[in-house]
């Protein structure tokens, strides 16, 4: 019998299961490693940045500084602080003046760090609200519009600030804003401040309300007393005060003759009667000043208008704007003499807002 060689072979299997990695204080949700996207990889509508082996979780925070967890943390700018918000001590009734924060100290931003101001009728800047249309954007030039607008902090005014304009009177607006830096680094709006429109307003009067020339001999030139003139209006586009006339001149009913008005040198006229503006001034803005021809001097007067004639204009708001005026008068040999001859001159102020 042929003895053979009998082998034998075990084979074993080896199986691993995997459980989740964990003590009592600390757990890994999952540690396996999958493969990572390239860094910064774009197209030319859409960039993506990820980063392998870590989860998002809870983020960070401080007063000014918000993070996510993971190695972008980093690169997260800081919130920016609440803007200043004014309405030029209730004098701007249609634009607010906007100054952005430096973020001075620790949270101090880079020169190439943009923002965008967001501005709302409700104080609401969460990304409901910003997708909502609740929230509009200043653009180029301070108007407002749908789209988010970045620039620089010095392209908006730096410590100076920027005007928002377009806004309606008496109504309170609420200016968020936001930061970015390159392609991943857009903050949330951050605090907000805010601040009332004013109503437009336009005060003026005159004193007094009547003049006398002490006589009205011929060949004589006659200047009457002083009219004094106050106005003061937040309007964007000036005011001006108007002067019309009832006669035409100096008028006497009794002997149905008028003195007439005119402009130019009394001194070198037969007879006339004219107005001629003194003096003007303003506490700030404007600023105010005397329309041709009521600016003559000496006895050079311009003459009272039939309709409304500016006398003295403003091209801007004004605080505490004052005018005065006065009238002169010459009669001539053959005016017939009387105690009646007057005139009857209204002054209007309007603005343009």
């Amino acid at each position: 019998m042929h003895m053979g060689q009998f082998v034998s072979a075990a084979f074993t299997a080896l199986l691993v299961f995997a459980a989740f990695s964990s003590s009592s204080n600390y757990g890994l949700n999952s540690y396996s490693v999958g493969p990572a996207g390239t860094s910064n990889a774009h197209s030319t509508t859409y960039y993506t940045q990820s980063t392998g082996g870590e989860v998002s979780g809870n983020g960070t925070a401080s007063a000014h500084d918000a993070g996510t967890s993971g190695g972008v943390q980093a690169e997260q700018l800081a919130v920016p602080q609440a803007p200043t918000v004014s309405n030029g001590s209730s004098a701007y009734y249609n634009h607010l003046l906007v100054t952005l924060s430096d973020n001075a100290g620790t949270n101090a931003y880079p020169a190439d760090v943009s923002f965008s101001i967001g501005v709302s009728t409700v104080n609401c800047f969460t990304s409901a609200c910003v997708s909502s249309g609740a929230v509009k954007f200043v653009q180029t030039g301070g108007s407002l519009g749908g789209s988010q607008f970045y620039q620089t902090y010095s392209a908006w005014g730096s410590g100076s600030g920027t005007s928002v304009v377009g806004l309606a009177p008496s109504t309170t607006y609420y200016v968020a804003v936001a930061a970015k830096q390159g392609t991943f680094t857009n903050t949330e709006y951050g605090a907000s401040a805010s601040a009332a429109t004013a109503s437009p307003s336009l005060t003026f009067s005159v004193t007094p309300n009547t003049l006398s020339f002490s006589s009205l001999l011929p060949g004589t030139t006659f200047t009457s007393g002083t009219v004094t003139f106050s106005l003061a209006t937040n309007a964007a586009y000036g005011a001006n005060i108007y002067n019309a006339g009832q006669n035409g001149g100096l008028r006497s009913s009794l002997t149905n003759s008028t003195i007439p008005a005119l402009s130019g040198n009394l001194a070198s006229s037969s007879h006339g009667f004219g107005l001629q503006g003194l003096s003007v001034s303003q506490t700030s803005g404007g600023p105010l000043s005397i329309d041709s021809p009521y600016d003559g001097t000496g006895n050079t007067v311009g003459t009272e208008s039939t309709g409304y004639a500016p006398t003295f204009t403003t091209p801007a708001a004004v605080t505490g704007g004052s005018a005065t005026l006065k009238m002169q008068a010459k009669a001539a040999g053959n005016d017939p003499a009387s105690g009646d001859y007057g005139e009857v001159i209204t002054f209007l102020a309007a603005a343009s807002f």
